[in-house]
């Protein structure tokens, strides 16, 4: 399996199983549109163009053409739903209300291997900033130092040091619900080796285990 295979699979393994089935509704018409049998099966097709003239290479090139306009137009598309926003990042609904959600969150964050630094009020910084109509929102960091340590300890490493503490945001929505999200730990860690896959994996397993206390849904 290829690098590029091997990446898709990862992702695609990442997401639950109803989000993946509706991904597939919605992508797979755009996806066939895009499939060129001329461009992707060459060899298969070798006996069948044995007698192409000229004119035929030209219609082919136009065609080509035409096809990369799809495809374009397809990862337009696949930008406009926000599929890989999806796959980097986990939403998790919850049952709770919001100042229960916060509560429940750091609370069971320190059960699952989680210490917990620091907990700001991003609502409190916009009102400060005179923008008076975001929703409540609040980042709830999540550290784990000796993990942490396991991969910012090397020098080619240090620049995921970006990403500690974790930040998991707990906030309302325009229609006042409640929701948790935070970065898909277990789709990164395929992307890495050795202790920085080993640490991420635990994290994610960790992410998961608090996050069922406050799910509104269950999670595949």
């Amino acid at each position: 399996m290829g690098l590029m295979d091997a990446m898709m699979d990862m992702m695609l393994k990442s997401i639950s199983k109803k989000k993946r089935e509706k991904m597939m509704i919605e992508m797979m018409p755009l996806m066939m549109e895009g499939i060129d049998l001329y461009e992707f099966m060459p060899n298969m097709m070798e006996e069948m163009l044995k007698d192409v003239t000229v004119d035929d290479v030209i219609a082919l090139l136009k065609r080509c053409m035409e096809e990369n306009e799809k495809l374009k137009d397809i990862a337009g598309k696949i930008a406009e739903a926000n599929l890989m926003q999806q796959m980097m990042f986990k939403t998790y609904p919850s049952k709770l209300g919001f100042d229960d959600t916060v509560e429940t969150v750091e609370k069971e964050a320190k059960k699952n291997g989680w210490l917990v630094p620091d907990i700001r009020d991003l609502q409190e910084f916009w009102m400060e900033a005179d923008i008076k109509d975001m929703t409540r929102l609040k980042v709830i960091y999540f550290c784990n130092p000796s993990g942490g340590y396991k991969i910012v300890k090397d020098d080619p490493n240090k620049s995921m040091s970006v990403m500690m503490p974790l930040g998991v945001s707990v906030y309302e929505t325009t229609t006042g619900k409640t929701e948790v999200a935070a970065m898909n730990l277990g789709m990164m860690s395929g992307m890495f080796s050795g202790a920085t896959r080993e640490v991420l994996s635990q994290g994610a397993e960790n992410l998961e285990k608090t996050m069922r206390s406050i799910s509104a849904e269950e999670q595949e």
